[in-house]
């Protein structure tokens, strides 16, 4: 499976704007891709922010994905909010 820097790059983005979840067809059909490469990036992105130890997650909520904070940040979040 292909997935380019430039796909990573524009889910990413896509997401980061999104004010809800962001279904997997709807990335497919904005980058005109099929919908099996928006999945598997997701999941490879996923995986790196977890294996980083970043302080954000990409979730699959409500049958989209979204970016939320990584549970272990919550009380810091918690804090700030």
């Amino acid at each position: 499976m292909d997935i380019t820097p430039e796909t990573r790059h524009a889910i990413e983005a896509i997401i980061m704007v999104a004010d809800s979840p962001v279904e997997p067809s709807l990335l497919a059909q904005l980058l005109e891709i099929p919908k099996a490469v928006v999945e598997a990036t997701c999941d490879q992105l996923a995986a790196e922010y977890e294996t980083e130890g970043r302080g954000f997650i990409l979730a699959r909520v409500a049958g989209g994905y979204r970016y939320q904070t990584h549970p272990e940040t919550a009380p810091y979040v918690e804090r700030f909010v």
